[in-house]
């Protein structure tokens, strides 16, 4: 048969498929074949042993969540408690280009907001890169029924930092899922761990994946990756005088035109020096 990887409990695998869970175990020699599992991979496993025969080829695999054949990304953000961080935004976003997933914003917690003036200015930045940006509150259904509309018939990971409102999230898209909710702790600074694991939760001919949340991300690539993957930038940086660009001082910059006409956000340009400069480049590494 085949089926889907939902979630991993210590090395016991549970696979949907056709309606139907299977708690099975890895067949031995895909270890052999170095054909490790993750969530979200597809699989062929035999329903009487209830063991995993093989595993199809990845569409692609994160790193952080650990999980394979994503559709897109659900980067979900608190615009306080955690406060709202754009510096991770634009981290979340270069990191889903960085493995070709699309993806879109959901910011929860608006109504705790007296304000939305910095809020709408960073959507506004993040529509014109095409992407889309859902303002949430607690129970705010109109919210959430166009969230739903982005959801069909994918394979859709929701990642974001503790104490966001992953969780929450998903139990306002479907109660019956009834995900443990975490707390945000104001003396940390930051939201406690509930959701331990990857797991996904069938919904409307896909999935919605729940994942531990983190409190950064570290983006393990060069400079020139950077100049390549960073939110809009990706689609201009072919169009550089010169091929290696970083879009800081060089002549004939496709990206500093756009941003120079308005084009491109100028406090997200910001935010990509930032985290240039703390990259290293490539031949560095290699030179060692």
């Amino acid at each position: 048969m085949e089926g889907k990887i939902v979630a991993n409990n210590a090395g016991i695998y549970t696979i949907y498929s056709s309606g139907v869970n299977y708690n099975v175990f890895p067949k031995g020699s895909l270890k052999f074949k170095n054909k490790h599992l993750n969530v979200g991979d597809d699989v062929i496993f035999d329903d009487e042993t209830l063991v995993i025969i093989d595993v199809k080829d990845k569409k692609n695999e994160l790193i952080r969540p650990r999980c394979s054949n994503v559709d897109q990304l659900i980067i979900v953000m608190s615009v306080v408690e955690p406060n709202l961080s754009e510096e991770l935004i634009y981290k979340f976003l270069t990191y889903a280009n960085m493995n070709a997933v699309p993806s879109v914003i959901v910011l929860t917690k608006i109504d705790m907001l007296t304000g939305l003036t910095k809020v709408n200015e960073l959507k506004s930045d993040l529509e014109k890169l095409g992407i889309k940006v859902f303002l949430t509150s607690n129970k705010d259904e109109n919210s959430i029924s166009e969230i739903k509309k982005v959801l069909d018939n994918k394979v859709n990971i929701i990642m974001g930092q503790t104490g966001v409102g992953k969780s929450s999230l998903i139990n306002e898209i479907d109660p019956s899922y009834s995900r443990h909710i975490g707390e945000y702790s104001t003396a940390l600074g930051r939201g406690k761990h509930k959701t331990k694991e990857v797991i996904l939760l069938p919904y409307l001919n896909g999935f919605i994946g729940d994942t531990p949340g983190f409190s950064s991300l570290e983006l393990d690539i060069f400079k020139e990756d950077i100049a390549h993957y960073f939110p809009g930038y990706n689609d201009l940086y072919l169009n550089c005088y010169f091929s290696d660009c970083l879009h800081q001082n060089e002549k004939e910059c496709a990206v500093k035109k756009e941003i120079e006409t308005g084009k491109l956000s100028k406090s997200a340009y910001q935010i990509y020096l930032k985290l240039l400069n703390e990259l290293p480049y490539r031949k560095e590494r290699y030179s060692k």
